[in-house]
């Protein structure tokens, strides 16, 4: 007989237990979203520098002799923060590095 499709099956936990333990994954459940909604704040502040940087980059290269285009973007600018928050993993800082490496090496 499996216990899980029998109604009146109760765990070995006491009721006051069971109910703390309840309580307690709630505070621990609404932590763990302000935590969330922390670092999407500050993730959508990091990416607002990163766009500025970036824009920055862009307008100043080609007066170092560098093509707009060199600097590039790291996604589909259509795509926008979302898809920052996608590829912002080890191939993000990968690429980052990458294309650092070669602006450096064009510069006068």
């Amino acid at each position: 007989m499996t216990t899980g499709m029998n109604p009146t099956f109760q765990p070995h936990e006491p009721q006051p237990d069971r109910s703390h333990h309840f309580k307690q994954s709630l505070r621990e459940r609404l932590r763990l979203a302000r935590e969330i909604a922390a670092l999407r704040a500050r993730f959508a502040v990091v990416v607002e520098e990163y766009e500025r940087v970036l824009r920055t980059l862009q307008l100043t290269a080609p007066t170092l002799g560098v093509a707009e285009h060199e600097v590039g973007h790291p996604t589909s600018p259509e795509w926008g923060v979302a898809a920052l928050l996608t590829y912002a993993d080890g191939h993000f800082l990968k690429a980052e590095q990458d294309r650092i490496d070669r602006l450096l090496h064009l510069l006068p």
